[in-house]
């Protein structure tokens, strides 16, 4: 080896060495990072893998680089934290996950902070994870958020493959790019909340689910058991993550089955005429359905009665000292009403209050063209891959439905909404698509960054992830 070369070995030696001593977490986010952008094009054409990968690094730059105003730029409240956080939410997990942290290494803490680490209010899978994280690597308030922007990215390279296989090139593509740069998920997903982890979760178990009905009976075992792994997860992450989960499956599950074919569809359709009104009225289904839509309502209450711009779903006369618990049937299908609505409408343009909404605004117009595109994606993805469609539609519509009744402020009800935007986000890229093979059919083409046409797998063709 000559010199020359020793030389810059060894400068790289120092250099990394430094690097690592300043921030351990900002070489392992680069390394994963460059394995997930390897990951996501490894099968791919090769323009296709240059587009793909300049997409996923762009997007992690730019969260980079939010991350590092925040640290440049940021003015910490030095009273309680000598760091800075983009919410006030962050701030509690970061200064529990450090107390955890502390408790693991024996360290003396004072008794409010031993309290705080077991309350049960917060409680999260989440905050063991980022004390764990910051066990291995040292106290790491910002460099969180890099884990969490892998977390998201990876989430978002699962849920690339997965369209694509279903849908094509293009489709798949767009719903990454809208997916990584929608303004309010870049925001989200470069934080130290759990946002990022509750998304890789729930797309990787829906990927399990499909895998369980499409790999070869020798392997299903195994895909049953990741999509078990998955939704135990999520019953540790965050409340109503694991039943949204649940009920989202079933109901994709169940649709894909009833719309296999006309004759599937037509005795799901009669099946479902003759049992919903017995079941409907079954004294135990009641109890049970006005038991949840008094939980949604306490949680709604809640929310109208914090800070910020709330709104109200119930009658007038169940604020303030009526009790929740006497609403009536029609008061509760009023509510469950307005709630779908709300999550479907709000924030309208006529509803803006204040700077951050109005900057938002765009956004909204943007939710709005989801919600148009988002229908015609479904039909045409029923005919390209059943299965696909429905879980992303049935998981989307529960999420939606359960953020609708139990949110009550605007800013919590555009953050949980994000919960079925990446799945609406892929339905609506379909629908998009096929609007403009219809309009331009050079641009409409299933044909990808590629240039080369890229038909979408037929109905019912198995297509592992």
């Amino acid at each position: 080896m000559s010199p020359l070369v020793t030389a810059a070995v060894l400068a790289a030696g120092v250099v990394l060495g430094l690097l690592y001593t300043l921030s351990p977490m900002t070489l392992w986010f680069i390394a994963a990072g460059a394995a997930l952008v390897w990951y996501a094009g490894r099968d791919l054409p090769a323009r296709e893998r240059r587009w793909v990968s300049a997409l996923l690094v762009g997007a992690m730059a730019v969260r980079a680089a939010m991350v590092a105003a925040l640290l440049l730029f940021g003015t910490p409240d030095r009273v309680y934290v000598p760091f800075n956080v983009f919410f006030g939410d962050e701030q509690y997990m970061i200064i529990r996950a450090l107390r955890q942290r502390a408790l693991w290494l024996g360290s003396s803490i004072r008794a409010e902070a031993f309290a705080n680490v077991f309350e049960q209010y917060g409680r999260t899978s989440y905050l063991q994870i980022i004390a764990f994280l910051q066990l291995l690597v040292g106290p790491a308030p910002y460099a969180v958020r890099l884990f969490n922007i892998l977390l998201y990215v990876g989430g978002g390279v699962i849920l690339h493959r997965i369209v694509r296989r279903a849908y094509g090139r293009v489709p798949a593509f767009a719903s990454l790019a809208f997916l990584l740069f929608l303004p309010s998920l870049v925001l989200w997903s470069a934080t130290a909340l759990k946002e990022s982890l509750n998304f890789l979760v729930v797309v990787s178990t829906l990927g399990a689910a499909i895998l369980t009905v499409r790999l070869p009976w020798r392997w299903r075992p195994l895909a049953a058991l990741g999509l078990l792994a998955g939704i135990g997860v999520l019953a540790t992450l965050r409340d109503g993550a694991v039943e949204i989960a649940i009920a989202g499956i079933i109901v994709g599950l169940a649709a894909a089955a009833a719309t296999r074919s006309p004759l599937h569809f037509g005795v799901a359709t009669v099946a479902t005429l003759v049992l919903a009104g017995p079941v409907l009225r079954a004294p135990r289904v009641q109890a049970a359905a006005m038991e949840a839509v008094h939980q949604a309502a306490m949680k709604h209450t809640g929310h109208v009665y914090t800070r910020g711009h709330s709104y109200e779903l119930l009658d007038s006369v169940y604020y303030g000292q009526r009790r929740v618990q006497t609403m009536t049937p029609g008061a509760a299908v009023r509510f469950v009403s307005r709630g779908i609505v709300s999550v479907v409408a709000f924030p309208t343009p006529f509803q803006v209050r204040s700077r951050s909404e109005l900057v938002y605004l765009p956004e909204q117009i943007v939710w709005y063209v989801v919600l148009f595109a988002a229908p015609i994606g479904l039909v045409a993805g029923l005919r390209r891959d059943g299965l696909v469609t429905c879980l992303f539609a049935g998981y989307a519509a529960v999420a939606l439905v359960a953020v609708g009744v139990n949110s009550g402020n605007m800013g919590t009800l555009v953050r949980h909404r994000a919960f079925a935007l990446p799945y609406l986000g892929a339905l609506s890229a379909l629908g998009v698509t096929v609007l403009l093979a219809r309009v331009a059919p050079g641009l409409g083409s299933p044909a990808g960054p590629g240039r080369t046409r890229d038909t979408a797998p037929e109905r019912g063709t198995p297509t592992p992830i």
